[in-house]
């Protein structure tokens, strides 16, 4: 019983901590990048607008689940800092519209920015008034010492024009209006601009773009939504990507580390049922006689076994009603706890652990205990069941 309950308070702890995890990655990763992309693959394929993208499919069932539609202007870029050059994503912010929900309110939080109580919005606005401005991440501003008002120079490598010295990259000089702050690796890999300067950048008109990118509701739906849009825009004219093809390795393995931690703790529970069915085992070994006298009294092999399948039972629903109880309240209150006793197991100061409880996972996990604790009673029943009345009062 014990065995039982705490098998499934490990469980129930560990995957809400780690269904936390997943959480944070999710919102914080997947909040900047573009959950689908959607592009004509060659100038005869047709050009695609946001208006044009809601008009054909608004009687598609997945509508409901797009939350954004925006134009997609973005490319890789060089940045050229005071002691390095860096790679990074640079993509176009065309209006206060188009901003993606995930950076929305991410401005104004860093401690490097020199206007920590403007609010996010008026950051943006800011942002857009400024001609060749540029919000960089946090992290980035770290690492080489960038603050609000440096220049920075950003080159476009796929796009060049003729010097006296040679053909050179297209390149300009912006400077940061702002930072954004997602607490994640987006933070050294992406940079805004206005749409209208990054175009003018590669040589393009300022209202050009490149396609459309779609924020959805819930990202994991990604691959299931591209597949659907496949039937409003055909492959051979159009290219639809979505966030797996470069940031699905993580999540991926993410994914594995829940599996492997569900099938680990699991083993918890395998072992307190095996524990059943010694103990039922030898339970029956001891009380084969009263077994043998119940049965020449008339009692049938059927109640025999659900009286062993009982006793079995009620250490795995009393197990699994325990440890599922304890481990709610425990996982409920854990940073609580480890404020209130000093621990901190990551190290950082006033940050506890992200946590993910679900009622449903936790009826999961005890169903499974109580459904194992079931299956373990079977065999000592079953050879209670077979016991011969005749064999074990032979010597008595």
């Amino acid at each position: 019983m014990a065995g039982i309950a705490l098998g499934v308070l490990a469980l129930v702890l560990v995957m809400s901590v780690m269904d936390g995890f997943e959480g944070i990655l999710k919102q914080r990763i997947l909040g900047a990048v573009p959950h689908v992309l959607i592009k004509p693959i060659s100038a005869t394929s047709a050009t695609l607008d946001v208006q044009q993208f809601n008009d054909m499919i608004q009687n598609a069932e997945f509508k409901q689940d797009i939350i954004q539609v925006l134009p997609l202007v973005q490319s890789v870029a060089i940045m050229q800092l005071p002691s390095d050059l860096k790679g990074v994503m640079a993509q176009g912010i065309s209006d206060d519209k188009s901003i993606p929900l995930g950076v929305l309110n991410s401005l104004s939080k860093s401690q490097y920015s020199t206007t920590p109580d403007v609010s996010s919005a008026a950051s943006w606005s800011r942002f857009m008034d400024s001609k060749y401005g540029i919000i960089v991440g946090q992290y980035l501003a770290m690492e080489y010492g960038l603050a609000v008002g440096d220049k920075i120079r950003l080159m476009i490598s796929g796009t060049s024009h003729y010097t006296p010295i040679g053909r050179m990259p297209s390149q300009r000089t912006f400077t940061i209006v702002d930072m954004f702050h997602t607490e994640s690796e987006i933070d050294e890999q992406l940079v805004f601009v206005r749409s209208q300067d990054l175009n003018r950048l590669m040589r393009k008109s300022p209202a050009d773009n490149e396609g459309i990118r779609l924020v959805l509701n819930d990202a994991f739906l990604a691959n299931e939504i591209a597949q659907q849009i496949t039937e409003y825009f055909p492959e051979s004219d159009y290219k639809i990507e979505n966030w797996h093809d470069t940031h699905g390795k993580l999540f991926d393995a993410v994914k594995m580390e829940k599996t492997m931690m569900w099938f680990m703790l699991s083993l918890i529970i395998c072992v307190a049922a095996f524990n059943i069915v010694s103990a039922l085992v030898m339970m029956v070994t001891k009380k084969q006689n009263e077994v043998a006298i119940l049965k020449t009294l008339g009692m049938t092999p059927n109640t025999i076994s659900n009286i062993f399948i009982v006793q079995g039972a009620y250490n795995g629903v009393f197990g699994a009603l325990l440890g599922g109880s304890v481990g709610a309240i425990l996982t409920l209150n854990l940073n609580g706890f480890m404020a209130a006793t000093g621990l901190n197991f990551l190290g950082v100061a006033g940050i506890g652990l992200p946590i993910e409880f679900s009622w449903l996972k936790l009826t999961y996990i005890v169903s499974l205990a109580i459904i194992m604790a079931l299956l373990a009673s079977i065999y000592p029943a079953k050879k209670a069941a077979q016991l011969m009345p005749a064999d074990v009062l032979r010597y008595e």
